[in-house]
């Protein structure tokens, strides 16, 4: 992708020029809250890897938000209960952050090991889970920490989860609103696990949190071909050494719906990869 001398915009590979669209560049989220309620069909530049994928594809903005100047958006901050990473971390700051690394290094180590190093420098978490690609591991790390995303809109703050925002329409309103923080709680959290040993075939991510009865097991499953899926069961034990972690592994892998299944692999042989890694997660975490 290069520029035309005479500024008519970026050329794709198919030499179509971008028509001029205006660029807007606030210094503070409230400012980006004006210009998105203001202009509510501009197109948000975070670190804009995807941005370019995007306009590959067809996208063409008639107004760009860049976020680049919104420091605000690039803090972590945990307060021993709750852990908040502004959206604007790229994976390389983000990951190696000593905030993170202190209050939840699991997410720090499988934070650092996703992406390749271009793009761990330039790619935000933000912009990996607005994106909505099914390879993008962020959804399936931060779905199985039950992830909250705070979003700024027209109407106010509002919040969802990660999963909750992955099985939502993509062209719903907030796919064109402000993502600027992910908050996770801390305190509940027993054990983290990620696995990506077996990528692109399947990913797995494992939160186990203390529950009112119990332990509450949470996995994020996910791969390059499908979106990620959220399965659950909750165990009356009080420790994880106490857990019939194969068990508990077979009939969490037993939930994926059978649309896990693709020319990669079947539903069948998915499952089963899961349960193994499953299980393998809850003996390191016991």
């Amino acid at each position: 992708m290069r520029l035309q001398s005479r500024g008519a915009g970026l050329l794709t590979p198919t030499q179509a020029a971008l028509p001029p669209f205006d660029l807007l560049r606030p210094t503070s989220l409230a400012d980006a809250r004006a210009v998105l309620a203001d202009r509510p069909e501009a197109v948000i530049a975070a670190g804009c890897t995807d941005l370019v994928a995007a306009i590959r594809e067809g996208l063409v903005p008639s107004t760009l938000v860049s976020l680049r100047n919104l420091d605000e958006l690039r803090t972590v901050e945990h307060d021993g209960t709750a852990l908040r990473i502004g959206a604007l971390n790229t994976h390389h700051d983000g990951s190696a952050h000593p905030v993170l690394g202190a209050a939840l290094p699991e997410l720090a180590d499988a934070w650092s090991a996703i992406a390749t190093v271009r793009i761990r420098f330039r790619a935000t978490v933000g912009g990996n889970l607005m994106a909505r690609r099914y390879r993008y591991e962020m959804p399936v790390i931060l779905g199985a920490l039950e992830t909250a995303m705070e979003f700024s809109t027209a109407a106010g703050e509002r919040r969802c989860t990660v999963d909750e925002f992955v099985r939502r329409d993509p062209a719903a309103p907030e796919g064109r609103t402000l993502l600027h923080t992910l908050s996770v709680d801390t305190a509940s959290l027993v054990a983290f696990r990620y696995d990506r040993s077996m990528r692109p075939v399947t990913t797995v991510a494992l939160a186990v949190r203390r529950s009112r009865d119990g332990l509450r097991l949470t996995a994020g499953v996910g791969s390059e071909y499908r979106r990620a899926v959220l399965v659950r069961t909750d165990v009356p034990v009080a420790e994880v050494t106490a857990i019939d972690h194969a068990g508990a592994a077979h009939e969490m892998a037993g939930q994926l719906p059978d649309r896990v299944g693709d020319y990669a692999g079947s539903a069948r042989y998915r499952r089963r990869i899961v349960e193994v890694l499953l299980r393998r997660q809850l003996e390191a975490a016991a």
